[in-house]
Protein backbone atom coordinates (compact mmCIF):
# COMPACT_ATOMS: atom_id res chain seq x y z
CA UNK A 1 0.00 0.00 0.00
CA UNK A 2 2.84 2.40 0.67
CA UNK A 3 4.48 1.71 -2.47
CA UNK A 4 1.22 2.20 -4.69
CA UNK A 5 0.72 5.38 -2.29
CA UNK A 6 4.40 7.20 -3.40
CA UNK A 7 3.67 6.00 -6.90
CA UNK A 8 0.64 8.07 -6.82
CA UNK A 9 2.16 10.84 -5.33
CA UNK A 10 4.35 10.67 -8.33
CA UNK A 11 1.77 10.84 -10.73
CA UNK A 12 0.41 13.38 -9.45
CA UNK A 13 3.15 15.59 -9.70
CA UNK A 14 3.94 14.70 -12.92
CA UNK A 15 0.16 15.83 -13.90
CA UNK A 16 1.19 19.24 -11.71
CA UNK A 17 4.15 19.50 -14.10
CA UNK A 18 1.93 19.20 -17.54
CA UNK A 19 -0.67 21.68 -16.48
CA UNK A 20 2.50 24.41 -16.17
CA UNK A 21 3.13 23.14 -19.55
CA UNK A 22 0.05 23.64 -21.01
CA UNK A 23 0.10 27.23 -19.59
CA UNK A 24 3.02 27.39 -21.17
CA UNK A 25 2.12 26.74 -24.60
CA UNK A 26 -0.89 28.95 -24.26
CA UNK A 27 1.38 31.85 -23.54
CA UNK A 28 3.55 30.44 -26.64
CA UNK A 29 0.36 31.11 -28.60
CA UNK A 30 -0.25 34.90 -27.72
CA UNK A 31 3.94 34.92 -28.12
CA UNK A 32 5.02 33.32 -30.70
CA UNK A 33 8.71 33.11 -31.61
CA UNK A 34 11.09 30.15 -32.26
CA UNK A 35 13.20 30.33 -29.39
CA UNK A 36 10.36 30.06 -27.16
CA UNK A 37 8.75 27.48 -29.18
CA UNK A 38 12.18 25.22 -28.90
CA UNK A 39 12.31 26.20 -24.77
CA UNK A 40 9.39 24.56 -24.62
CA UNK A 41 9.79 21.68 -26.30
CA UNK A 42 13.14 20.87 -24.81
CA UNK A 43 10.47 20.87 -21.76
CA UNK A 44 8.53 18.64 -23.66
CA UNK A 45 11.33 15.77 -24.28
CA UNK A 46 12.63 16.16 -20.07
CA UNK A 47 8.76 15.60 -18.98
CA UNK A 48 8.50 12.38 -21.75
CA UNK A 49 11.94 11.10 -19.76
CA UNK A 50 10.53 11.94 -16.75
CA UNK A 51 7.59 9.82 -17.33
CA UNK A 52 9.52 7.33 -18.55
CA UNK A 53 11.23 6.89 -15.56
CA UNK A 54 8.87 6.76 -13.34
CA UNK A 55 6.98 4.17 -15.59
CA UNK A 56 10.19 2.14 -14.96
CA UNK A 57 9.76 2.59 -11.26
CA UNK A 58 6.19 1.59 -10.87
CA UNK A 59 7.43 -1.68 -12.56
CA UNK A 60 9.67 -2.46 -10.17
CA UNK A 61 8.01 -1.48 -6.89
CA UNK A 62 5.19 -3.66 -8.72
CA UNK A 63 7.65 -6.32 -9.25
CA UNK A 64 9.03 -5.78 -5.82
CA UNK A 65 5.91 -6.20 -3.22
CA UNK A 66 6.10 -8.74 -0.63
CA UNK A 67 9.56 -7.86 0.12
CA UNK A 68 11.46 -4.87 1.91
CA UNK A 69 12.60 -2.17 -0.30
CA UNK A 70 13.63 1.20 0.30
CA UNK A 71 11.60 3.86 -0.55
CA UNK A 72 12.69 5.20 -3.78
CA UNK A 73 10.18 8.30 -3.68
CA UNK A 74 13.10 10.72 -2.48
CA UNK A 75 15.11 10.79 -5.12
CA UNK A 76 11.90 10.94 -7.64
CA UNK A 77 10.73 13.87 -6.04
CA UNK A 78 13.82 15.80 -5.91
CA UNK A 79 14.42 15.14 -10.01
CA UNK A 80 10.54 16.51 -10.24
CA UNK A 81 11.34 19.07 -8.47
CA UNK A 82 14.12 20.26 -10.30
CA UNK A 83 12.26 19.65 -13.28
CA UNK A 84 9.14 21.80 -11.99
CA UNK A 85 12.22 24.72 -11.43
CA UNK A 86 12.70 24.63 -14.93
CA UNK A 87 9.14 24.55 -15.75
CA UNK A 88 8.44 27.95 -13.72
CA UNK A 89 11.94 29.22 -14.93
CA UNK A 90 10.62 28.81 -18.17
CA UNK A 91 7.39 30.15 -17.36
CA UNK A 92 8.75 33.60 -15.97
CA UNK A 93 11.13 33.73 -19.45
CA UNK A 94 7.79 33.48 -21.50
CA UNK A 95 6.55 36.45 -19.85
CA UNK A 96 9.09 38.96 -19.00
CA UNK A 97 10.95 40.41 -22.28
CA UNK A 98 13.62 38.36 -24.02
CA UNK A 99 17.26 39.89 -23.53
CA UNK A 100 18.19 42.26 -26.21
CA UNK A 101 14.66 43.02 -27.14
CA UNK A 102 12.88 46.55 -26.66
CA UNK A 103 9.32 47.25 -26.25
CA UNK A 104 8.92 43.96 -26.23
CA UNK A 105 10.20 42.97 -29.50
CA UNK A 106 11.31 39.49 -29.62
CA UNK A 107 15.18 39.40 -30.00
CA UNK A 108 17.38 36.30 -30.19
CA UNK A 109 17.97 34.00 -26.96
CA UNK A 110 20.34 31.01 -26.83
CA UNK A 111 18.90 27.93 -26.44
CA UNK A 112 19.66 26.00 -23.80
CA UNK A 113 21.63 22.57 -24.28
CA UNK A 114 18.61 19.79 -22.67
CA UNK A 115 19.70 18.17 -19.50
CA UNK A 116 19.87 14.79 -19.25
CA UNK A 117 17.32 12.72 -16.67
CA UNK A 118 18.89 9.51 -15.78
CA UNK A 119 17.22 6.70 -13.62
CA UNK A 120 18.60 6.70 -9.77
CA UNK A 121 21.12 3.59 -9.81
CA UNK A 122 23.30 1.76 -7.59
CA UNK A 123 27.03 3.62 -7.07
CA UNK A 124 29.31 1.31 -8.64
CA UNK A 125 31.38 -0.03 -6.60
CA UNK A 126 34.18 2.29 -6.28
CA UNK A 127 32.03 5.06 -5.47
CA UNK A 128 30.24 3.26 -3.00
CA UNK A 129 29.88 4.30 0.66
CA UNK A 130 32.27 2.86 2.92
CA UNK A 131 30.31 -0.14 4.86
CA UNK A 132 30.10 -0.55 8.30
CA UNK A 133 34.07 -1.47 9.68
CA UNK A 134 33.67 -4.92 11.14
CA UNK A 135 33.56 -4.67 14.92
CA UNK A 136 37.21 -6.30 16.66
CA UNK A 137 37.21 -9.28 18.77
CA UNK A 138 35.29 -9.12 22.15
CA UNK A 139 37.16 -9.59 25.01
CA UNK A 140 36.18 -13.00 26.70
CA UNK A 141 35.03 -12.38 30.22
CA UNK A 142 36.69 -13.02 33.59
CA UNK A 143 34.01 -14.21 36.29
CA UNK A 144 34.49 -14.46 40.00
CA UNK A 145 32.04 -15.35 42.86
CA UNK A 146 32.46 -12.91 45.85
CA UNK A 147 30.81 -13.16 49.60
CA UNK A 148 30.36 -10.48 52.04
CA UNK A 149 29.64 -11.21 55.49
CA UNK A 150 26.79 -9.22 56.73
CA UNK A 151 24.26 -9.03 60.29
CA UNK A 152 20.82 -7.63 60.75
CA UNK A 153 21.07 -4.43 62.70
CA UNK A 154 17.09 -4.07 62.71
CA UNK A 155 14.53 -5.86 60.69
CA UNK A 156 10.41 -5.54 60.86
CA UNK A 157 8.28 -8.29 58.84
CA UNK A 158 10.40 -11.07 59.28
CA UNK A 159 11.34 -12.96 62.19
CA UNK A 160 14.93 -11.88 62.13
CA UNK A 161 16.55 -10.78 65.48
CA UNK A 162 19.22 -8.52 65.65
CA UNK A 163 22.72 -10.06 65.09
CA UNK A 164 21.75 -12.91 62.88
CA UNK A 165 24.10 -13.60 60.26
CA UNK A 166 23.28 -12.77 56.82
CA UNK A 167 25.74 -13.24 53.94
CA UNK A 168 25.78 -11.50 50.46
CA UNK A 169 26.45 -13.31 47.17
CA UNK A 170 27.39 -11.84 44.28
CA UNK A 171 28.49 -13.50 40.26
CA UNK A 172 31.12 -10.61 39.16
CA UNK A 173 32.00 -10.35 35.27
CA UNK A 174 34.49 -8.36 33.82
CA UNK A 175 36.03 -8.09 30.32
CA UNK A 176 39.04 -6.03 32.06
CA UNK A 177 37.71 -2.44 32.29
CA UNK A 178 35.09 -2.43 34.93
CA UNK A 179 33.43 -5.23 36.86
CA UNK A 180 29.50 -5.82 36.17
CA UNK A 181 26.77 -7.77 39.04
CA UNK A 182 24.75 -9.91 36.55
CA UNK A 183 23.49 -12.01 39.38
CA UNK A 184 23.03 -11.20 43.28
CA UNK A 185 21.27 -12.45 46.39
CA UNK A 186 21.08 -11.87 49.97
CA UNK A 187 20.30 -14.35 52.38
CA UNK A 188 19.74 -14.04 56.21
CA UNK A 189 18.83 -16.58 58.63
CA UNK A 190 18.96 -19.37 55.99
CA UNK A 191 16.67 -17.69 53.25
CA UNK A 192 16.85 -15.03 50.76
CA UNK A 193 15.33 -12.25 51.29
CA UNK A 194 16.45 -10.53 48.06
CA UNK A 195 17.36 -12.22 44.26
CA UNK A 196 17.76 -10.62 41.00
CA UNK A 197 16.72 -13.25 39.65
CA UNK A 198 12.93 -13.17 40.99
CA UNK A 199 10.53 -12.04 38.70
CA UNK A 200 10.30 -8.32 38.43
CA UNK A 201 6.52 -6.70 37.98
CA UNK A 202 7.58 -2.87 38.26
CA UNK A 203 9.84 -0.90 38.16
CA UNK A 204 13.37 -1.38 38.59
CA UNK A 205 16.60 1.28 38.93
CA UNK A 206 19.61 -1.00 38.73
CA UNK A 207 23.17 0.49 39.06
CA UNK A 208 26.35 -1.59 40.74
CA UNK A 209 30.17 -0.51 41.30
CA UNK A 210 32.73 -2.48 42.38
CA UNK A 211 36.02 -2.27 43.12
CA UNK A 212 38.80 -4.70 43.30
CA UNK A 213 42.23 -4.81 45.37
CA UNK A 214 44.76 -7.55 45.42
CA UNK A 215 44.49 -10.05 48.95
CA UNK A 216 47.15 -10.41 51.32
CA UNK A 217 48.20 -13.84 49.99
CA UNK A 218 49.65 -13.85 46.29
CA UNK A 219 46.43 -14.97 43.75
CA UNK A 220 44.13 -13.54 45.70
CA UNK A 221 41.73 -10.35 45.17
CA UNK A 222 39.25 -8.87 47.90
CA UNK A 223 36.02 -6.82 46.61
CA UNK A 224 34.26 -3.53 47.68
CA UNK A 225 30.71 -3.48 46.44
CA UNK A 226 28.01 -1.11 45.97
CA UNK A 227 24.35 -2.11 44.64
CA UNK A 228 21.60 -0.58 43.87
CA UNK A 229 18.03 -1.99 42.91
CA UNK A 230 14.66 0.37 43.43
CA UNK A 231 11.38 1.14 42.17
CA UNK A 232 7.53 0.61 42.73
CA UNK A 233 6.80 -2.75 42.06
CA UNK A 234 4.34 -5.96 42.97
CA UNK A 235 6.35 -8.94 41.79
CA UNK A 236 8.54 -11.08 44.04
CA UNK A 237 11.68 -8.94 43.96
CA UNK A 238 12.13 -7.04 46.89
CA UNK A 239 14.34 -4.32 46.59
CA UNK A 240 17.87 -3.19 48.04
CA UNK A 241 20.42 -0.90 48.79
CA UNK A 242 24.00 -1.93 49.47
CA UNK A 243 27.22 0.21 50.54
CA UNK A 244 30.50 -1.76 51.74
CA UNK A 245 32.21 1.57 51.79
CA UNK A 246 29.59 2.79 54.34
CA UNK A 247 29.52 -0.80 55.54
CA UNK A 248 25.53 -0.13 55.54
CA UNK A 249 22.35 -1.86 53.32
CA UNK A 250 18.73 -2.52 53.05
CA UNK A 251 16.12 -4.81 51.93
CA UNK A 252 12.63 -4.25 52.12
CA UNK A 253 9.74 -4.74 50.13
CA UNK A 254 5.90 -3.00 50.22
CA UNK A 255 3.85 -5.33 48.83
CA UNK A 256 2.40 -8.22 51.18
CA UNK A 257 4.15 -9.67 52.78
CA UNK A 258 5.83 -6.38 53.37
CA UNK A 259 9.03 -6.49 55.47
CA UNK A 260 12.18 -4.22 56.06
CA UNK A 261 16.19 -5.42 56.86
CA UNK A 262 18.46 -3.28 57.88
CA UNK A 263 22.26 -4.54 57.84
CA UNK A 264 25.78 -3.91 58.70
CA UNK A 265 28.26 -5.22 56.14
CA UNK A 266 31.81 -5.70 55.64
CA UNK A 267 34.08 -3.33 53.77
CA UNK A 268 35.37 -5.94 51.60
CA UNK A 269 34.59 -9.66 50.66
CA UNK A 270 36.93 -12.58 51.90
CA UNK A 271 39.72 -13.05 49.76
CA UNK A 272 38.81 -14.80 46.38
CA UNK A 273 41.45 -16.87 44.66
CA UNK A 274 42.15 -16.58 40.75
CA UNK A 275 43.15 -14.02 38.92
CA UNK A 276 42.17 -10.70 38.75
CA UNK A 277 38.91 -9.06 36.96
CA UNK A 278 40.02 -5.92 36.19
CA UNK A 279 43.48 -5.05 33.93
CA UNK A 280 44.20 -1.90 36.49
CA UNK A 281 44.13 -4.11 39.21
CA UNK A 282 48.01 -4.74 38.61
CA UNK A 283 48.81 -1.04 38.50
CA UNK A 284 47.10 -0.60 41.96
CA UNK A 285 49.29 1.21 44.42
CA UNK A 286 48.74 -0.35 47.88
CA UNK A 287 50.79 1.05 50.89
CA UNK A 288 50.62 1.12 54.33
CA UNK A 289 50.78 4.11 56.62
CA UNK A 290 51.57 5.85 59.74
CA UNK A 291 49.72 9.29 60.68
CA UNK A 292 52.83 11.81 61.30
CA UNK A 293 51.25 14.82 62.02
CA UNK A 294 47.61 16.21 62.88
CA UNK A 295 46.61 19.80 63.56
CA UNK A 296 42.59 20.65 65.04
CA UNK A 297 40.10 18.58 65.33
CA UNK A 298 41.51 16.09 63.05
CA UNK A 299 39.86 12.49 63.22
CA UNK A 300 42.92 10.73 63.86
CA UNK A 301 46.44 11.28 65.91
CA UNK A 302 49.61 10.85 65.48
CA UNK A 303 50.84 7.58 65.51
CA UNK A 304 47.99 5.89 63.96
CA UNK A 305 48.08 3.73 61.39
CA UNK A 306 46.90 3.40 58.12
CA UNK A 307 46.26 1.87 54.87
CA UNK A 308 46.38 3.10 51.57
CA UNK A 309 45.28 1.92 47.78
CA UNK A 310 45.04 4.10 44.59
CA UNK A 311 43.89 2.07 41.57
CA UNK A 312 44.05 3.81 38.05
CA UNK A 313 40.59 3.72 36.47
CA UNK A 314 39.92 2.85 32.47
CA UNK A 315 39.58 6.62 31.73
CA UNK A 316 42.52 8.26 31.80
CA UNK A 317 44.04 10.68 34.33
CA UNK A 318 41.74 9.40 37.32
CA UNK A 319 42.35 7.01 40.00
CA UNK A 320 40.31 5.46 43.07
CA UNK A 321 41.66 6.22 46.59
CA UNK A 322 41.24 4.79 49.60
CA UNK A 323 43.06 6.44 52.91
CA UNK A 324 41.91 4.36 55.98
CA UNK A 325 43.75 5.13 59.85
CA UNK A 326 42.24 3.16 63.01
CA UNK A 327 39.53 1.65 61.04
CA UNK A 328 38.30 5.30 60.02
CA UNK A 329 37.96 5.98 56.42
CA UNK A 330 39.69 9.24 56.12
CA UNK A 331 39.28 9.52 52.25
CA UNK A 332 37.29 7.66 50.04
CA UNK A 333 34.28 7.08 52.15
CA UNK A 334 32.20 10.28 51.58
CA UNK A 335 32.30 10.06 47.36
CA UNK A 336 33.59 7.10 45.74
CA UNK A 337 36.81 8.36 45.98
CA UNK A 338 37.94 9.23 42.41
CA UNK A 339 40.29 12.52 42.08
CA UNK A 340 42.71 13.40 39.03
CA UNK A 341 45.83 11.54 39.26
CA UNK A 342 49.30 10.74 37.39
CA UNK A 343 50.25 7.39 36.12
CA UNK A 344 54.11 6.70 34.83
CA UNK A 345 54.11 3.38 33.41
CA UNK A 346 52.21 0.80 35.75
CA UNK A 347 52.74 3.10 38.56
CA UNK A 348 50.79 5.64 40.31
CA UNK A 349 53.23 8.69 41.26
CA UNK A 350 50.68 11.79 41.99
CA UNK A 351 46.99 12.10 43.11
CA UNK A 352 45.36 15.36 44.02
CA UNK A 353 41.78 16.30 44.84
CA UNK A 354 41.78 19.78 45.80
CA UNK A 355 38.16 19.99 46.62
CA UNK A 356 36.87 19.83 50.82
CA UNK A 357 34.16 17.79 51.76
CA UNK A 358 31.95 20.87 51.74
CA UNK A 359 32.41 20.66 47.75
CA UNK A 360 33.36 17.75 46.83
CA UNK A 361 32.22 14.90 49.46
CA UNK A 362 35.47 14.31 50.36
CA UNK A 363 38.55 15.63 52.44
CA UNK A 364 40.96 17.27 50.09
CA UNK A 365 43.92 15.28 49.06
CA UNK A 366 47.48 15.60 47.73
CA UNK A 367 50.02 12.10 47.41
CA UNK A 368 53.54 12.70 46.26
CA UNK A 369 55.06 9.04 45.88
CA UNK A 370 58.34 10.08 45.28
CA UNK A 371 58.45 11.97 49.02
CA UNK A 372 56.04 9.60 50.28
CA UNK A 373 53.87 11.75 51.62
CA UNK A 374 50.74 12.61 52.03
CA UNK A 375 48.33 15.27 53.53
CA UNK A 376 44.81 15.34 54.26
CA UNK A 377 42.90 18.98 54.69
CA UNK A 378 39.18 19.56 55.50
CA UNK A 379 37.14 22.54 56.75
CA UNK A 380 33.94 21.60 59.00
CA UNK A 381 31.69 23.13 61.54
CA UNK A 382 34.27 22.52 64.43
CA UNK A 383 37.01 24.10 62.53
CA UNK A 384 39.58 23.21 59.84
CA UNK A 385 41.91 20.69 60.43
CA UNK A 386 44.82 18.70 58.76
CA UNK A 387 46.37 15.47 58.84
CA UNK A 388 50.08 14.62 57.17
CA UNK A 389 50.58 10.86 56.56
CA UNK A 390 53.85 9.16 55.45
CA UNK A 391 54.13 6.08 53.83
CA UNK A 392 56.30 2.63 55.21
CA UNK A 393 58.79 1.58 52.81
CA UNK A 394 57.86 0.20 49.54
CA UNK A 395 59.80 -3.29 50.70
CA UNK A 396 57.62 -3.46 53.80
CA UNK A 397 54.54 -3.02 52.64
CA UNK A 398 55.58 -6.00 50.11
CA UNK A 399 54.97 -3.77 46.87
Amino acid sequence: MRYRDERDALRGRVDSLQEQLAAARKELEDHRDDDRAARVEQLERQMEDARRVLDQLGRELDAARGRPRRSLAAPILALLAGLGICAMVAGHALRAPAPGTTGGVPGPVPALPPKPVRAPSALAPEHAPPGPSAPGPEKPLRRATATWNAGVARATGLPLAAGAPCTVEAELTSSGDDIRVPSLQVVCGGEPIYRSSDPLDGMSTLSSGVEEDSGAEPGTHVYVLSYQDKGSRAGERAEVSLDSVRRAGAVWRDAAPAYRVELTLAYQSPPVAGEPLLDATRRALRRSARVTESTGPSPVKAGARCALHVAPLPRGGKCRTRLACSGRMLYGAGTTGVSECTVEGDHVVRVHDGNTTQDGGDPALDLDLATGRVTVRDDEERGAWTVGVQLDPAAAAGQ
